[in-house]
This record gives C-alpha cells, structure tokens and sequence, in this order.
C-alpha cells in the first residue's frame, strides 16, 4: 500500500480483519530503525486508531505503519495460517 493522507473505512476495515483473523509471530523487525518487540500489543494501539482515526491525516502515519507490518510479516512469512 502506497502512504496516503487520509485512508477509506473500508480500507481500514480489510487491515483490521487480516490482523484479527491470522497468527503472526510477535516480534518484527520492520526495518533498519523499527523493530517491534511486543507486535500484538503495539497492534492493539495501532488497530484502535485506524479503527476511529481512518480519515484523520495526522494519523495516516501509524495507520500506513499497519499496512507495512502486513507486508513485512508475510514477505518474511512470519504469518501463520
């Protein structure tokens, strides 16, 4: 997913369903300067303010965060079933 300002509700809607219906491994290292040693914790955070900031732009940082998690849990096939 390319960064956007705002994000649809049904955008974010389809991220949250992914996170809540598969098994990740709980620790990512996102890249050089992000490594996330609690992800399901962070998670809960994160799917909080996507689930109620979706359209609010200053929050489009932490809601594209969450859309490269899910690349990068299954480009490094941390995901499990």
């Amino acid at each position: 997913m390319e960064f956007k300002s705002r994000y649809t509700k049904e955008e974010t809607a389809e991220l949250i369903q992914w996170f809540k219906s598969h098994e990740y491994e709980n620790e990512l290292k996102l890249d050089k300067a992000q490594h996330i040693t609690d992800l399901k914790k962070s998670l809960i955070q994160f799917i909080h303010i996507a689930s109620t900031q979706y359209d609010n732009p200053n929050f489009a940082g932490f809601i594209y965060n969450l859309f490269r998690i899910r690349e990068e849990l299954i480009k490094q096939g941390k995901v499990k079933g």
